[in-house]
């Protein structure tokens, strides 16, 4: 079993804050990770694209470009399918995490988290990253088709292109459909960690797949979580 290691991975910092773009750049790079900071909003897609990191950290308030729109940016660009994106921002409003989460991120952390907390749940991420298994078939199931090789959905023949956590979270409830996964569960088996009621990263998930399936798909179990109905 591969040994999960710091200084395997490469984070891009993009912050316009020079105090704490070095703040976080210290605490990353104390940890082991390779490190690239940028202050710059159009720099940062450009170094993105060349340097093809496996994470990068962004926060919301920018120059030029402000973080949701650098974050739509990068997820235009095919050689960034594999990176993960992470806002880490002052800004904990609900519609600001809302606007981050449609706009492609993999996760929200609000500023100031204690270094021990950021770390956690970047490696959190990035174990999960490197460790997804991959399948080469396509398999079916009543007017879904998923195709894991290539984060492709296909109801009743359309093409669906989800997100990479809107495509996990899919899958897992398709490995296994109409059982009831709690909100746990999927907090754990898709990020990490356990993601509490008051966050909505899983409810605006769950939204968004329900825009690009129906509704018939996805069943809320209130009080208890999700299942998939096939």
């Amino acid at each position: 079993m591969q040994i999960f290691s710091p200084k395997d991975f490469t984070i891009l910092l993009i912050d316009s804050d020079e105090d704490q773009l070095n703040t976080t750049e210290l605490i990353l790079k104390q940890e082991g990770f390779q490190v690239i900071s940028v202050k710059q909003s159009k720099e940062a897609i450009v170094i993105a694209k060349s340097e093809k990191p496996n994470l990068i950290l962004l926060e919301l308030v920018m120059p030029e470009l402000d973080g949701i729109d650098i974050c739509i940016e990068l997820r235009k660009l095919e050689e960034l399918n594999d990176t993960l994106i992470v806002f880490y921002t002052l800004r904990d409003e609900d519609y600001s995490q809302i606007a981050a989460f449609n706009a492609g991120a993999d996760d929200y952390i609000v500023k100031p988290a204690k270094p021990r907390v950021l770390i956690t749940r970047l490696k959190a991420l990035l174990k999960r990253q490197s460790h997804h298994t991959i399948l080469e078939a396509p398999v079916s199931q009543k007017g879904l088709v998923i195709d894991r090789e290539r984060y492709l959905i296909f109801k009743d023949g359309q093409e669906i292109v989800l997100p990479r956590k809107e495509f996990e979270l899919l899958s897992m409830m398709y490995n296994y459909p109409r059982r009831v996964f709690t909100r746990k569960e999927i907090s754990e088996q898709i990020w990490g960690y356990e993601i509490f009621s008051q966050n909505r990263t899983i409810d605006v998930h769950i939204r968004k797949l329900r825009e690009k399936l129906g509704d018939r798909y996805i069943k809320t179990i209130k009080g208890i979580g999700y299942s998939l109905e096939l």
